[in-house]
């Protein structure tokens, strides 16, 4: 099985595209260049991780895509739209456990079909969450606060919301970084999984090289400061991927790839 937008029935509403982005910082009257020129696109039902060296601006960039801050040079489109601030069409999800401490699991995911943007009739709303409960396995937890949850779990409530309300596509920055080795690459398999159902637009910043392997379409790579895009990599690995994918010819040559490119960087920074 491939991620195609044919099957995702996605449409060019749902592409993202970075456009000679610039982003500099003033700080004590020195003049910082984040991004400089850097330019990219996500399409249709594709699923595209950014890399780069720290610093790099990779979460100054999926700011953007939310619409939470904007580029000195350059534009974001979604669709044929500048964005130009948030929007219910795009979903986010932090590397923090953004979720509501005194709602149920349940009732975390229904939050964003309540409001105004996405409300949904009653019925339907029990449907969609339902379905996320069962995607992200969490069905026997429906009923649980987040303080009786692991970290994970509560990473899973947070992906469960954002899918809920149907977004057009979905921005997530780094939300696996405080798990432990384990529950980091199960959940993977599961947003690995979900993505093969859902077939959404994503971006997805992460430090790991194998994370990005392991989900995604393509891989960007941030160059240092002032950054732009060193390369854009394709990831011809079959779906549905697993734990044993991770240990194909493929994917190890493909991470070494990906990590000599970004020592060259490191290397780059540092002289």
């Amino acid at each position: 099985m491939t991620l195609t937008a044919e099957a995702n029935h996605a449409t060019a509403s749902d592409r993202i595209v970075f456009d000679g982005i610039g982003k500099h910082y003033t700080r004590d009257g020195d003049h910082l260049q984040v991004l400089d020129d850097c330019s990219f696109t996500v399409e249709p039902g594709e699923f595209v991780s950014v890399i780069g060296p720290s610093g790099c601006g990779k979460t100054t960039l999926l700011n953007m895509a939310a619409g939470f801050t904007s580029p000195d040079d350059g534009s974001v489109r979604v669709g044929s739209a500048v964005v130009d601030g948030p929007h219910p069409s795009r979903g986010v999800v932090f590397q923090q456990y953004a979720i509501f401490g005194w709602l149920t699991v349940a009732k975390n995911i229904e939050y964003g079909l309540t409001l105004r943007a996405n409300r949904r009739p009653k019925a339907e709303r029990k449907d969609v969450v339902q379905r996320y409960l069962d995607l992200m396995g969490l069905e026997r937890f429906a009923s649980a606060y987040p303080k009786e949850l692991s970290g994970g779990m509560r990473q899973r409530v947070a992906i469960a919301r954002a899918y809920a309300t149907d977004p057009r596509v979905l921005l997530m920055d780094e939300p696996f970084a405080a798990l432990d080795a384990q529950t980091r690459e199960r959940m993977q398999e599961l947003l690995h999984e979900t993505q093969l159902s859902e077939r959404r637009t994503a971006l997805f910043i992460t430090h790991s090289v194998e994370e990005a392997i392991f989900l995604s379409n393509r891989v960007v790579v941030l160059s240092a400061r002032p950054t732009d895009v060193r390369e854009v990599v394709d990831v011809a690995i079959p779906a549905p991927r697993s734990a044993e994918t991770r240990l194909s010819p493929q994917f190890v040559e493909l991470r070494r790839h990906l990590e000599e490119l970004l020592r060259s960087e490191s290397v780059e920074r540092v002289r």
